[in-house]
């Protein structure tokens, strides 16, 4: 009988792990495999990285390419990294930039030809690098913006306030000409909660269009260098608007608490928007949409959903960021950026 006990202990563990990993299953099905109420035209093509390059600090972005190379930006403001397209090797280009104590971490920097632009949303202004020159010119800014994107020297399309009812308006500007602006027509003024509409605002070059993408809610606008929309795009998702509490804090306007978001980083490229989405379709696997990044790509000529497909983590780790040039996607995974081929769309 005492040689009996082991084998009846072994079996009954044996059958209660499978019960316990069967039950964990069935739990674990119902929270993560919630429907949505959309699907996705998922493509079949799994994305394999082509090339990779590890830099020296952080990346953040992409500020641009031009002549074969990409610029990089890392945690440096003072800095700009580049590297072929390839990214077979890494140089580092030190800024002939004056100290100051507000040129932060927190800057954004966009290339425009020879021009590298550094935007500083805390001066508020937008420092214009002469690459060639190596030399820079400070345009101060006579009142404070969140979201900008450069569509050809020196002029930037920003989203600020309106000088009368503060409510976030998008804004044309010369840097050249401060102190004269165009606003748009079209933002809607309902009260001074910049929250609701929070998003990113992308230029695409071919199409000579800048979108901007919700972060809680499933739109985006593309408008023309005049400030004219073009379109005004549905994600396929279906939220429709996040509710945000805001409280008031002293002079400040904050949020109670984060909202869940709907659309995430994205980029644009030769008429099409590559938007990350942060909720799983109907026919999505739990387990694919947790483990992967999923991309959505629409027309910004016509807000057309196109197709999905996969970005893949990196040792573990989703991308932070993701810049789209030709036929190449390049991931942003900390220090590490990836190259893949980008599917047929």
């Amino acid at each position: 009988m005492q040689n009996k006990k082991p084998i009846v202990i072994l079996i009954t563990l044996f059958f209660s792990s499978f019960a316990i990993v069967g039950l964990l299953a069935f739990l674990s099905k119902n929270v993560t495999d919630k429907k949505n109420g959309f699907t996705r035209r998922l493509l079949p093509t799994i994305l394999q990285a082509r090339k990779r390059q590890t830099f020296p600090s952080m990346i953040y972005r992409i500020a641009g390419s031009r002549a074969g190379k990409l610029y990089l930006q890392g945690n440096n403001p003072y800095l700009v990294y580049t590297t072929n397209l390839s990214l077979d090797s890494v140089t580092s280009i030190p800024l002939s930039i004056p100290p100051d104590k507000k040129i932060s971490s927190g800057t954004r920097q966009y290339l425009n030809g020879q021009h590298l632009y550094i935007s500083c949303r805390n001066l508020p202004g937008i420092i214009d690098y002469d690459l060639n020159a190596q030399q820079s010119n400070n345009h101060i800014l006579p009142y404070y913006y969140s979201k900008e994107a450069c569509f050809s020297e020196d002029r930037f399309i920003l989203r600020a306030k309106d000088r009368k009812t503060k409510d976030p308006v998008f804004v044309k500007i010369d840097l050249n000409i401060p102190n004269a602006r165009q606003e748009d027509h079209f933002s809607e003024k309902k009260d001074n909660s910049i929250f609701s509409t929070d998003g990113i605002l992308y230029y695409d070059s071919t199409t000579h269009l800048a979108c901007y993408t919700y972060f809680y809610q499933n739109g985006f606008i593309c408008m023309d260098t005049n400030l004219n929309v073009i379109v005004k795009g549905k994600t396929i998702d279906t939220i429709t608007k996040r509710e945000i509490a805001v409280a008031h804090v002293g002079s400040s306007v904050t949020m109670k608490q984060p909202p869940q978001f709907v659309n995430d980083i994205g980029a644009v490229a030769e008429g099409k928007l590559f938007l990350r989405s942060m909720l799983k379709a109907d026919n999505e696997l739990p387990l694919d949409f947790a483990e992967n990044t999923v991309i959505d790509a629409y027309s910004v000529t016509n807000g057309n959903y196109i197709a999905s497909f996969y970005i893949p983590p990196f040792k573990g780790s989703k991308p932070f960021q993701f810049h789209v040039i030709g036929k190449k996607l390049y991931a942003i995974y900390g220090k590490t950026v990836v190259e893949y081929d980008l599917p047929p769309i």
